[in-house]
């Protein structure tokens, strides 16, 4: 596969994902299935452009709760990275409601900070300096990326962790971008391969971490 290809299976494959419960734990076992991952993520993101006031705001970022529908009916579920689940090596996974409460409420004391803030980075600094033990670095890009979509701000250079940070090995053990970029906190996107230079960062993270699996497919373009 080329990253081409890649790119533009991006671009036009459906995107689904399966939900066994609500924000609340109430069995729902229902299939959410979007056009495209940009349709994924405008609908996700819309949620919470949609809050009226910043109390609101924070408590959904932080907690990961955003609404969708399906088939007419509207659901409240907790974002896959937030939800605590216990892997296969029964290990528990996920942000429990306890550690996401503490967060929200140090974010709500800091308000009018994020109301000044005038970059993405602005805001993922703030929301940083707000973490507690169990909040980490995936919690703190995604409650950032909820808050700056509220705020009409986008980032502009990819952040990596977790699936993200996989994502950008592989294209690093292929060849696509330089040795010792899957170690950076974020990559400008001018280091990006210029195939992916033409989506936005966001979509380029969640690209990173959504087709991971389709990259250990990608060409080989030079020896690592």
């Amino acid at each position: 596969m080329t990253l081409e290809e890649l790119i533009k299976k991006y671009k036009t494959e459906n995107y689904k994902f399966w939900k066994y419960r609500d924000k609340d734990g109430k069995s729902i076992d229902t299939h959410f299935l979007f056009e495209t991952h940009t349709d994924y993520l405008h609908k996700y993101l819309s949620f919470y452009k949609e809050l009226p006031n910043m109390t609101e705001l924070i408590i959904h970022a932080a907690d990961g709760i955003f609404k969708l529908t399906n088939n007419g009916i509207e659901y409240f579920i907790r974002h896959n990275h937030q939800e605590v689940f216990i892997d296969k090596e029964g290990n528990q996974r996920g942000v429990p409601f306890e550690v996401s409460k503490q967060v929200r409420y140090i974010l709500i004391n800091r308000i009018n900070d994020i109301l000044k803030a005038r970059t993405f980075d602005d805001i993922y600094q703030i929301v940083n300096e707000c973490k507690v033990k169990g909040f980490g670095e995936l919690s703190i890009y995604d409650t950032s990326m909820r808050i700056a979509s509220h705020l009409n701000i986008e980032p502009d250079k990819v952040y990596l962790h977790a699936g993200a940070r996989k994502g950008m090995e592989i294209l690093e053990e292929k060849g696509y971008v330089e040795q010792g970029s899957s170690k950076k906190k974020h990559i400008e996107i001018k280091d990006m391969p210029k195939q992916i230079q033409q989506l936005k960062a966001a979509e380029t993270e969640h690209l990173l971490c959504s087709m991971k699996d389709s990259m250990l497919h990608l060409e080989q373009l030079k020896e690592a």
